[in-house]
C-alpha cells in the first residue's frame, strides 16, 4: 500500500499524543509534523484544552494559520484571527446540576465560561493543572460557581480516579434526561460536554469545510475523549499507552508518546515510512525508536 498518498489532514490530540506527560513535544513529532506539511498536508490540534492553553503548541509545531478543535469540540476556532467555526455550550440546568453533585462530594471542579476559567478551590491539584495548561484561574466560593453570565462551553471534574469513577456512576442518572455527555479525558479528569459534541463531530466539520474526504484524514489521540474521532477519521491511530478500549477503537496502534508513536504513525502514513511500531486492529508491535 502506497502509505503516503492517502492522507491530506491529519488531527493531533496534545496531552498523551503530542505532549509527553512532563509537557514537552513528543520525540520526533516537530520534524515529522514540518515534512507532512512540505508535502501538502495540513495538521491540526484536537484537544480538550481551552484556546489559550493550546494555541502556544500551534506555535511550536510551526503549524499554519486555519482551524483547531478545543475543549473537546464543543468549540472550533481559526487561528490566529480567533475566528468561530463552531461552538456548542452546555445546557444550563444540567450543568448546575454536575456542579452542584460534584462540589458536595468535595471534588475539585472547573466551568469553562467564555475565555474564562473558574475553579472552586486553590489547591496543590488546580496549581498543577494552571502549570500545566498555563490558564489564569478565577477562583469562586460554591455559591458563586453556578453564576455564569453564559452557558459554559463544559465543566470538568478532577478527582482521584477511583472516586471519580464512582462519582460519574452516581451522576449520569441524574443526568440521563438531559442533552449532554461525559468522558474522562484523562484518569483523574471527567467531562461534561452538550451531547453533540465531540473531537469526531469536531473533526468531521473541518474536513467539510476544508474539503477533505473522510477516507483522507487521519487522527492520532490516546483516550476516551479521542474515541470518536478516531472511529470517524479514515486512518484513526491510537497511541501505545492507551486504554485497550482505546485501542479496540482505533484501526491501527502505534508507539507510545515517550518513544514518538505520534511521529512514527505520520512518517508511516503520510511520509511512507514503514515502521515496526505500527500494529494493525489494535494489535501493537514493538516500537522501533523515536521515529
Amino acid at each position: 500500500m502506497d502509505t503516503a498518498s492517502i492522507v491530506r489532514l491529519v488531527a493531533l490530540d496534545l496531552d498523551g499524543t503530542s505532549l509527553t506527560p512532563g509537557g514537552g513535544l513528543s520525540p520526533g513529532l516537530h520534524p515529522a509534523v514540518r515534512a507532512a506539511r512540505e508535502r501538502g498536508v495540513s495538521v491540526i490540534l484536537a484537544t480538550g484544552r481551552m484556546v489559550q492553553s493550546a494555541a502556544r503548541f500551534q506555535q511550536s509545531l510551526d503549524l499554519e494559520p486555519g482551524p483547531m478543535i478545543a475543549c473537546n469540540g464543543a468549540l472550533v476556532v481559526r487561528l490566529p484571527e480567533r475566528e468561530v467555526w463552531l461552538s456548542a455550550p452546555l445546557d444550563e440546568a444540567a450543568a448546575g446540576i454536575l456542579v452542584d453533585l460534584a462540589l458536595a462530594e468535595a471534588l475539585v471542579v472547573q466551568v469553562y465560561v467564555g475565555d474564562e476559567l473558574w475553579v472552586s478551590e486553590d489547591s496543590p491539584r488546580v496549581r498543577e493543572y494552571v502549570r500545566n495548561n498555563h490558564v489564569p484561574v478565577c477562583v469562586r466560593r460554591a455559591q458563586e460557581m453556578v453564576g455564569w453570565p453564559q452557558a459554559p462551553i463544559k465543566i470538568l471534574v478532577q478527582g482521584e480516579p477511583g472516586k471519580l469513577d464512582r462519582f460519574r456512576r452516581g451522576a449520569e442518572p441524574r443526568l440521563a434526561g438531559y442533552p449532554v455527555r461525559l468522558f474522562k479525558s484523562q484518569a483523574d479528569y471527567l467531562e461534561m460536554v452538550d451531547h453533540r459534541v465531540g473531537k469526531g463531530q469536531a473533526l468531521a466539520q473541518v474536513a467539510h469545510r476544508l474539503g477533505i474526504p473522510r477516507s483522507q484524514v487521519m487522527a492520532i489521540g490516546d483516550n476516551e475523549n479521542d474515541a470518536d474521532m478516531l472511529a470517524w477519521a479514515g486512518i484513526g491511530v491510537a497511541m501505545g499507552q492507551s486504554p485497550p478500549a482505546i485501542q479496540r477503537a482505533a484501526d491501527y496502534v502505534t508507539g507510545p508518546v515517550q518513544q514518538g508513536g505520534a511521529a512514527q504513525a505520520i512518517r508511516h502514513f503520510v511520509l511512507g515510512e514503514l515502521s515496526a511500531a505500527i500494529g494493525r486492529g489494535g494489535k501493537l508491535r514493538t516500537p522501533a525508536g523515536p521515529g
